[in-house]
């Protein structure tokens, strides 16, 4: 366990010491923003990179503004502020898996970022735009891991980042082949319901456990995934029977989903900060990384 995951154990078990009461809330978000601007001070690179990647994800979506597109220009723009917004609030998780510092984004989570941006486009899209965005979206998240392994960049940051694009991409393609009447609306409910369900058991995961999954009782979904892909692709191009392969796709990774939460097994926490006060963990692995500041990541 690196020490970004001890400490965020650390204030997550205090949280449900409290019940999660609403004033428990208050010093939880405080530690947490403290992290983020230190974080932002000793990853600078990390913090510039971040900065560029939303001044020009924002003048991006300007076009769609000079098309007569007001409000997908604006949807585009705000879109673009929150991934940016998140992307540095978490630069904290810039870890590699033995607990090595990475001093920035690296290529791998860069193209999951760019993947992110095509999101409110695909919500709006008619069928033949679906389709061109899909795909390289779908080739960038076949490469990305192999990328990041390939250059020794695999992060904590990275994992949720896959993750929570593939979700958005997805859901917002469901909607916009629903939108275009290339796939039944129930279908594309499932397709979100899938999605919605799966960030439900790991929000509740975190918040109601003081204790890590481990990877042993892990169900792939990968098959799954590319399935539905594959149908939405499919759905685009208006080939017969794709919703079919959509809805097998989203079942079979609610299906997978509910083996891996059956078969996973808590992690036990065994630093020595457990137990310690969020702050003073904080305060301790500041001086930790003081420390750490001349010494190569690499």
């Amino acid at each position: 366990m690196t020490e970004g995951e001890a400490w965020s154990a650390q204030l997550v078990a205090e949280l449900r010491a409290a019940r999660y009461a609403p004033r428990a809330w208050i010093p939880f978000l405080a530690h947490s923003f403290a992290r983020a601007r230190e974080t932002r001070a000793e990853r600078r690179r990390a913090h510039r990179q971040t900065v560029a990647i939303g001044v020009v994800g924002v003048a991006a979506w300007s076009p769609a503004l000079a098309a007569g597109r007001p409000w997908l220009a604006l949807a585009g723009g705000i879109w673009w502020l929150l991934v940016t917004l998140m992307v540095d609030w978490h630069l904290g998780m810039l870890e590699h898996p033995s607990g090595r510092r990475l001093d920035g984004l690296g290529l791998a989570n860069l193209l999951s970022i760019a993947r992110a941006a095509v999101v409110p486009a695909l919500v709006v899209a008619p069928p033949a735009l679906l389709a061109a965005l899909l795909l390289p979206a779908g080739i960038a998240d076949g490469i990305d891991g192999r990328v990041a392994r390939a250059r020794n960049e695999q992060s904590r940051l990275g994992l949720s980042l896959d993750g929570g694009v593939d979700g958005f991409i997805i859901g917002a393609a469901a909607i916009g082949a629903a939108r275009a009447g290339v796939l039944p609306w129930w279908v594309a409910a499932f397709v979100l319901g899938r999605h919605v369900l799966q960030w439900l058991v790991a929000a509740v995961g975190f918040f109601a456990r003081t204790q890590t999954p481990a990877r042993d009782g892990f169900v792939s979904g990968k098959i799954p995934g590319l399935v539905l892909f594959a149908g939405l692709v499919l759905a685009a191009f208006r080939v017969p029977g794709a919703p079919v392969l959509v809805l097998l796709g989203a079942l079979g990774g609610i299906v997978t989903l509910g083996l891996t939460a059956a078969r996973s097994r808590p992690r036990t926490v065994d630093v020595s900060l457990v137990g310690t006060p969020a702050a003073t963990v904080h305060d301790r692995q500041s001086e930790i990384a003081s420390t750490r500041l001349g010494a190569p990541t690499r």
